[in-house]
């Protein structure tokens, strides 16, 4: 890869997943709820390891809208694209590389009172979504359960957490559904 061409893929995949968000969360109407945060969220890290708090900056994901807001002051969202990872872990409880990047979508989660929201993807497959088992059983309680052919659920170091094609996660979880359960406290 010619230099700088990471930074590249991985602000490409940014502006992708921000533009599908935006659209599923609007029902089609909008392509620009949400955007990438400032630095993919480095600004938030770094005042945070100076003890201040940069609101709706944590994660790769802001809203650029009030309507987005509701789903940012509840998630932390983290998106890797990364030439190969593994999800081996789930079997062989390996380190992996989803590991560190999980770490990092909680931690920011953590320090704000959000739930972690990691989006994955490997060149030339669909993206997935790592999301906290007790936010699915949230998701459950009113969208009912979901066909076990549609997840795997694992472990990250002690967090039970679910795997899912997002597209898979986009059509299960009704926005408008959502929106309704962003009001009460989901954490």
């Amino acid at each position: 890869m010619r230099p700088g061409g990471g930074k590249n893929k991985g602000s490409s995949f940014e502006r992708k997943i921000c533009k599908s968000l935006s659209l599923w969360f609007t029902e089609n109407e909008r392509d620009d709820i949400f955007f990438r945060s400032a630095s993919s969220g480095a600004m938030a890290t770094q005042r945070f390891k100076k003890g201040k708090n940069t609101s709706g900056q944590q994660g790769d994901i802001t809203s650029t809208n009030l309507e987005g807001l509701k789903f940012i002051n509840k998630f932390s969202v983290e998106l890797k694209n990364y030439k190969d990872f593994s999800l081996d872990f789930l079997i062989y409880k390996n380190k992996s590389l989803i590991h560190d990047w999980w770490e990092q979508c909680k931690g920011d989660s953590e320090r704000e009172n959000k739930n972690p929201l990691l989006i994955i993807k490997k060149n030339a497959r669909k993206e997935i979504i790592i999301f906290e088992h007790i936010l699915y059983r949230h998701l459950c309680n009113d969208l009912g359960e979901l066909s076990n052919k549609l997840y795997i659920h694992g472990y990250l170091k002690d967090t039970h957490i679910m795997i899912m094609i997002l597209t898979d996660f986009l059509e299960y979880v009704n926005p408008d559904t959502l929106k309704i359960i962003l009001q009460n406290d989901i954490n």
